[in-house]
């Protein structure tokens, strides 16, 4: 009866650290998985979910993820589609842990979500990072893979050679959000 009682208390501690090893063989494949997270990941998990980013420069948003790809968001908010360069952001709350599968990323850059507002010939307004209040409104002329032409000119009227006053050259890195605008919109509706 002895030896009985004896084998089974050594399957059983046998048993438990099996099931130790296995506890820590998944936890370190967690530890793994979260290490190797991409934030647009997190965020192409969360479409349509609400959040609050705060960007560099001090400007905020509170929007509804609406899109995600390499390097940048999406939000809507108040009827207007916000990008924003994931280099802008300094934090974000309200984004859950869960992410996409790398298989369903959208493989796209910031550069080709520039070119799509250029193409698209959409009136943007460009915030900055210098601070919440350096908007340039215009249009993206050209965009290059660090940096964009935006002309400037008035938010109410369509970009033509005798309305752009000016060409800037803005670098990506400078680049808090834009916001794409229809001509007309006033300055409340943004």
């Amino acid at each position: 009866m002895r030896w009985d009682d004896l084998f089974a208390d050594m399957e059983a501690q046998l048993a438990a650290e099996r099931y130790r090893g296995v506890e820590m063989e998944a936890a370190e494949l967690t530890r793994a998985e979260t290490a190797e997270a991409l934030l647009e990941d997190r965020f192409g998990a969360h479409l349509g979910s609400p959040v609050r980013i705060s960007l560099r420069g001090g400007r905020g948003l509170d929007g509804f993820v609406a899109s995600a790809g390499a390097g940048w968001v999406v939000l809507e908010e108040q009827g207007h589609e916000t990008l924003v360069p994931l280099a802008a952001v300094d934090w974000i709350e309200g984004l859950g842990v869960r992410r996409q599968s790398p298989e369903h990323r959208r493989r796209l850059g910031l550069p080709h979500a520039m070119r799509a507002l250029a193409t698209a010939r959409a009136a943007v307004q460009l915030h900055l990072t210098s601070g919440p209040s350096v908007v340039l409104e215009g249009t993206i002329d050209r965009a290059g893979r660090d940096h964009l032409d935006l002309a400037l000119h008035p938010s109410d009227e369509y970009r033509r050679r005798r309305s752009v006053r000016s060409i800037r050259t803005v670098p990506y890195g400078a680049v808090a959000c834009v916001v794409a605008r229809n001509v007309g919109d006033g300055p409340d509706s943004v």
